[in-house]
């Protein structure tokens, strides 16, 4: 497999994005997580980055182009949907040739329909945010990793 490409796919509330920030600043202060540009920045180098993200489009396009990440990923791997699930088929389809994907989401729910419907996905359950503490675990279900930071998953997808 020569042509054997590392790709990351970022969740962005909760991942990159500080969902609860902005919340309590009654919606108004776009902000990252501390690790996040120091992380994408490190992965660049290794990888190309893209985002797979649910939520109102237009926003989540807001969020990347307020804090200034937007130009760390490369648009044919940005997939912003209106619902994750429905747009599973779609990313199997592009990804399961040729390339090593690694996916990052603070939603542990996602990650094991992802990892059915595309096994050699390495999922990676981002432990932080809003949802982290009150997610239960899943009965037959472990993530292939599961950080509290993003610099964790640098060492994960470099030496994969």
């Amino acid at each position: 497999m020569a042509n054997t490409k590392k790709i990351v796919l970022f969740d962005i509330d909760n991942t990159l994005f500080n969902t609860l920030r902005f919340k309590q600043t009654d919606l108004q202060l776009f902000s990252l997580y501390e690790d996040a540009l120091q992380t994408i920045t490190e992965l660049k180098d290794v990888a190309e980055l893209g985002i797979f993200s649910e939520g109102d489009i237009a926003f989540q396009q807001k969020k990347l182009r307020e804090t200034n990440i937007e130009q760390y990923f490369l648009q044919e791997h940005v997939h912003i949907v209106s619902e994750k699930i429905a747009a599973i088929e779609t990313l199997v389809k592009k990804y399961k040739e040729n390339n090593k994907v690694f996916l990052i989401d603070d939603k542990l729910s996602i990650l094991p329909v992802i990892k059915k419907a595309f096994p050699s996905v390495f999922t990676i359950w981002m432990k932080r945010g809003e949802y982290a503490m009150i997610q239960k675990p899943i009965d037959g279900y472990i993530p292939d990793a599961t950080i509290e930071s993003l610099p964790e998953a640098v060492p994960l997808i470099k030496n994969y």
